[in-house]
């Protein structure tokens, strides 16, 4: 199974509502990292199982293949204001080893 967009922005949805990790642990390879939020892949886990952050609305899913996959969703931040993020994540395997991320008000 090849991870998609779909599927990274609902692990992100799930882990952050429930604290749950495995959806986002599957996903992730054990060298993940996040050079725009400066994390490792037991950093994200451990932040995304904690945040207040919460993805709203659906995702949109801008491009896929079984190299890369981008698109947007929102997210209310740790503030409460609503703002719109934008992804990409570059696969190995099916799964997800670096992300990349831009986020603005909405």
């Amino acid at each position: 199974m090849t991870a998609t967009w779909k599927d990274f922005v609902d692990a992100f949805r799930t882990c952050a509502g429930t604290g749950e990790t495995v959806a986002l642990a599957r996903l992730i390879t054990n060298d993940f990292t996040w050079p725009t939020s400066n994390m490792d892949r037991q950093e994200i886990l451990d932040w995304t199982a904690n945040t207040n952050f919460r993805i709203t609305g659906t995702e949109v899913t801008l491009y896929e293949n079984a190299d890369v996959i981008a698109g947007t969703h929102d997210v209310l931040d740790d503030t409460g204001a609503l703002n719109t993020v934008m992804g990409i994540a570059y696969l190995r395997d099916g799964k997800i080893h670096t992300y990349h991320h831009l986020r603005s008000l909405k």
